[in-house]
């Protein structure tokens, strides 16, 4: 297992999907399988290795006034340190007992990470920089600025909105939480982009920033067996009373794959699992292939064309 609790004093692989996470993932042998969605090659290789980018979170900018550059990455690890000691306790309880009790202070932790987690990859990047340009083309952001060329720091910018990252904290606590597990057989994918937002009918997968839409709920698979739903309260009220309990519900090979969909569609290039077995994902992608454009737009007048359908 990696844990990501011990910190070295600089780090050039800056990984926005944590090692730790990536470990769930692993087979017998430690090693990740992965997908490339743009080359439709399979390999293997080590959480270490793999969904980050050599100096992804460095701000330059401290750099000139004589801080430290690395300040946000080391930010998100200490958050990581946390996570990963309560999450380790989650799947135990959760084996063991069926059922986990999760301190308001918990929450809040794991809140923030997955709101972090949300925007702090290279999808969201991409994202944030599509955005910058659809505001340009209604002159609603500054004139001769290029989006492209300042994409760290526009993200990071978001990143260390401390307002905004504070409002989706709080929308992600109060949601009813909900644990599944997964005996099916078909284990559980995720991806370089592995927390996302479907809406309440089910079927869209929606951008992290749609968090404040009514009825819409996280989907975060916690290992190749768990995945973890914050679903908004009030449409969602009679589903209360299972709020840190185990979903009576049992997944099926289809339900798992409604699931997996998510994670091949809206990742930004890789797909992970325990088994060089990406048949779905590449059948799925065969159905929908605007998924494994890396230049597929997430804006603009045909962006109903890159929504996922699901089934009920």
């Amino acid at each position: 297992m990696v844990n990501n609790s011990t910190k070295m004093s600089k780090s050039n692989f800056h990984h926005y999907v944590p090692r730790f996470y990536l470990a769930r993932f692993v087979d017998s042998n430690d090693r990740l399988w992965v997908f490339d969605k743009i080359t439709d090659r399979v390999f293997k290789t080590t959480p270490n290795k793999i969904a980050g980018e050599n100096r992804f979170y460095d701000v330059d900018d401290l750099r000139t006034i004589g801080a430290d550059p690395q300040l946000l990455e080391k930010q998100l690890a200490d958050i990581e340190s946390e996570v990963y000691e309560i999450t380790e306790n989650w799947l135990y309880l959760l084996e063991t007992k069926g059922a986990v009790k999760i301190p308001q202070i918990n929450r809040e932790i794991i809140s923030l990470f997955l709101a972090l987690q949300l925007w702090r990859t290279a999808e969201a990047r991409i994202i944030l920089v599509q955005f910058a340009k659809e505001l340009q083309t209604v002159r609603e952001f500054k004139k001769g600025y290029d989006p492209e060329k300042d994409a760290r720091g526009l993200h990071t910018q978001f990143l260390w909105d401390e307002e905004a990252v504070d409002m989706v904290t709080k929308k992600i606590a109060d949601c009813i939480w909900i644990f599944a597990k997964n005996d099916s057989g078909q284990s559980f994918y995720t991806s370089d982009n592995p927390a996302l937002v479907k809406s309440f009918d089910n079927k869209q997968w929606l951008f992290g920033s749609d968090v404040f839409e009514r009825g819409m709920y996280i989907v975060y698979p916690l290992s190749t067996k768990w995945i973890l739903y914050c679903k908004d309260r009030q449409p969602w009220s009679k589903l209360t009373k299972f709020d840190g309990l185990v979903s009576p519900i049992g997944f099926t090979i289809d339900m798992v794959n409604h699931e997996n969909s998510g994670q091949v569609g809206r990742s930004t290039r890789f797909v992970f699992s325990n088994s060089p077995d990406f048949g779905f994902a590449k059948g799925y992608l065969g159905d929908y292939p605007v998924h494994s454009d890396p230049d597929r737009k997430r804006f603009g007048q045909s962006q109903h064309e890159y929504d996922l359908p699901l089934e009920n």
